[in-house]
């Protein structure tokens, strides 16, 4: 069962990078009925994620057992399932599409393994492992004081490098796949990184206090160094 789930865990979240390298349903004949449907599909995915993420939540469903490895499994299998309906279920779109030089679409691909690379810096499949839940290891990356608060190496720069590297993958992938579906789901998906950021970081306060407070004086920066 361990490997079971370590293997789905993975899938999962290379499945991100994976949609945004394969490309979302895209179709210059699609009624535009598709826009709004894809729009609440998705919506609906966000809110499921973000509702499980809260604090308020987790003690309502798992007590004492809030932080623990079986909240993070719970989350990591409904978020990846979930996911991966959207995925197979949203509809192709219309619109605007230009086909790119094959140089441009080659050098969006280089760009999208480098931000890929950015995203896993400095991470082991021990890390992974945690950050995913598998049984049997210690978890990383929660709000709460059950894991220790990275503030070295790329967190030094910005407090969410993570997310950067996944926001800047989904702009390489508008060039592999120029299209207004490819843009549509890009910038919801960068949307909801962005609009998550001050949600995890209030989180973060309560949980953390001073030790979180002194991180951001150090590091100001949430996304872009000298942006935001």
């Amino acid at each position: 069962m361990r490997y079971a789930y370590r293997a789905f865990g993975y899938f999962g979240l290379a499945s991100i990078f994976g949609a945004l390298l394969f490309g979302f349903h895209y179709d210059t004949h699609a009624p535009w009925g598709n826009y709004l449907f894809d729009i609440v599909l998705y919506a609906a995915w966000a809110a499921v994620h973000l509702a499980m993420t809260r604090t308020g939540f987790k003690h309502a469903l798992y007590g004492t057992r809030a932080g623990s490895p079986i909240e993070r499994q719970v989350y990591i299998v409904v978020t990846v399932v979930s996911w991966l309906a959207v995925l197979w279920f949203h509809r192709p779109v219309p619109g605007g599409a230009i086909d790119l030089p094959e140089s441009l679409r080659f050098a969006g691909t280089v760009g999208f393994v480098l931000c890929v690379l950015a995203f896993f810096e400095g991470i082991t499949f021990a890390m992974l492992d945690g950050l995913l839940g598998v049984p049997s290891t210690a978890l990383v990356l929660s709000h709460g004081q059950e894991t220790p608060l990275l503030t070295e190496g790329q967190y030094a720069r910005v407090r969410h490098p993570m997310y950067r590297a996944a926001i800047l993958a989904g702009l390489c992938s508008i060039v592999i796949h120029f299209n207004a579906a490819q843009i549509l789901w890009c910038l919801m998906i960068a949307g909801t990184f962005v609009g998550f950021i001050p949600i995890e970081e209030a989180q973060l306060m309560a949980a953390r206090g001073e030790d979180y407070g002194a991180y951001m004086q150090r590091t100001p920066w949430r996304l872009m160094r000298g942006i935001w």
